[in-house]
């Protein structure tokens, strides 16, 4: 089952009729309102959990979800069962959305179908939730907007790292002027071997469906200076390079299981010791042919290992970033130059420390201001403790405040994917490339 029937095409008729849902009858138990109906496409890893059972676990008194929808059956049974969400499962989307007219979709395919799912849900009334990255191109990004103000629903990005306590505490003091005028930004964030290696394995290594890690992974990571900055970008030169997998590796399987060389790959991996991995991905491979324990030196992987980028930003800053998979470490240092000091902030991947610590040294070393620590415990939860403050303002409360302006808007997930693909598109050309012409959106000098 392809793409193309997951999402049949419907008439603008159809649409039209949807864009008040008014079905549901489940109430929040606390407020006494109308849950708002939810359903989730994409049961793949990202799905069943933070946006399935952990939801449902956390949140199900606040949400009804109301249908699960995926292109392969086996999986959307095992899903079914594993989330506990009781509700009608789909694997057409089409299907979905006129039976159960949800409020919102949750979007967690894969990153390549994202706006196929994004631009259906919105001309059929519902509002969207998406996993990052928005999309992987510029075209599909372009084609999102236009949607967008087409039907003028909402679409919500969910980027997790601008909630952590400690980052918002690097926010907050930015915002406060403790640094001054921000000139340079040293951002260094690496990925330990065995974390790139479930990249290679996945989809996630050829750039045709994961944008390559410019867009996967770094969109995290430009969205975060984005925020930070409260600028958008203009320029992008970048360098990339895939060393070590793809076809660059010694031998070939079809993948761990089956290969004929795992005595000397360091990088084999026998799925079948996770029992959730296996029963939601080898188990349910004759459906689609999505194999999860490919290969990591088969020869369609193109994307890179390596990244190096000179980002320009319209007011005037200038970010240095590297995203390095080549590794033992796993985690990342950043720094902001300022005219009045540098905030800096070295962060492990697997924290041995309760705690963060940002280090503000002002400019001037001749006066009597000393250095300053400021301690910020981790909270509890995913990614640094940010999870569960994001989950709380999606599904508990809407309408929380939020005066870091932590959620992020459509705009803000276009111009995190456009600073990815300038990237790729610099390698690939070996000259800057301009934000500005790759979509609609203009970029701004500063966003707030």
């Amino acid at each position: 089952m392809d793409r193309r029937k997951f999402i049949a095409s419907t008439g603008a008729a159809a649409g039209a009729l949807l864009v008040n849902p008014t079905t549901s009858v489940a109430t929040n138990r606390k407020s006494g309102t109308r849950k708002r109906r939810f359903a989730l496409v994409g049961t793949g890893i990202r799905g069943v959990n933070m946006f399935g059972k952990d939801l449902m676990k956390d949140y199900g008194q606040y949400i009804d979800m109301v249908g699960l929808c995926d292109t392969n059956p086996g999986r959307l049974k095992f899903a079914d069962g594993y989330i506990g969400a009781g509700c009608p499962t789909f694997t057409n989307l089409e299907e979905l959305i006129k039976k159960q007219k949800p409020d919102v979709l949750i979007v967690t395919t894969e990153d390549s179908s994202h706006h196929e799912v994004i631009i259906k849900g919105m001309e059929m009334g519902c509002d969207i939730i998406t996993e990052k990255p928005l999309t992987i191109d510029e075209v599909k990004a372009q084609a999102i907007l236009d949607a967008q103000e087409r039907t003028g629903r909402n679409i919500i990005v969910t980027f997790n790292y601008r909630y952590p306590p400690y980052r918002a505490k690097m926010k907050e003091l930015i915002m406060s002027g403790l640094v001054g005028d921000i000139n340079t930004v040293d951002f260094h964030w690496n990925i330990h071997h065995s974390h790139l290696m479930y990249y290679m394995q996945r989809w996630h290594g050829e750039s045709d469906r994961g944008g390559s890690l410019w867009v996967h992974k770094s969109t995290h990571h430009f969205d975060m200076i984005n925020w930070f900055l409260d600028s958008e970008p203009q320029q992008v030169f970048a360098y990339a390079s895939l060393d070590r997998f793809g076809k660059k590796g010694p031998f070939r399987g079809k993948n761990c299981r089956s290969c004929a060389h795992t005595a000397k790959c360091p990088y084999y991996w026998d799925i079948n010791k996770n029992q959730i991995l296996k029963s939601l991905y080898a188990d349910n491979e004759q459906h689609d042919g999505y194999i999860r324990d490919n290969c990591v030196f088969r020869e369609n992987i193109d994307i890179y290992e390596k990244h190096s980028a000179v980002v320009k930003y319209m007011n005037g800053a200038v970010l240095n970033y590297s995203l390095t998979g080549d590794t033992d470490y796993d985690g990342y240092w950043i720094a902001f130059n300022g005219t009045k000091g540098r905030l800096e902030a070295r962060i492990e991947g697997y924290p041995g420390k309760s705690f963060a610590e940002l280090i503000f040294t002002p400019i001037d070393r001749y006066t009597d201001e000393k250095p300053k620590i400021f301690r910020i415990d981790f909270a509890r939860g995913g990614h640094w403790g940010g999870d569960p403050l994001m989950m709380d303002k999606l599904f508990k409360d809407p309408s929380m405040s939020d005066p870091l302006r932590q959620q992020a808007t459509l705009r803000d997930g276009v111009m995190s994917i456009l600073c990815g693909i300038a990237a790729r598109q610099s390698v690939a050309k070996g000259v800057p490339v301009n934000i500005k012409g790759l979509t609609s959106l203009e970029p701004k000098t500063k966003i707030s």
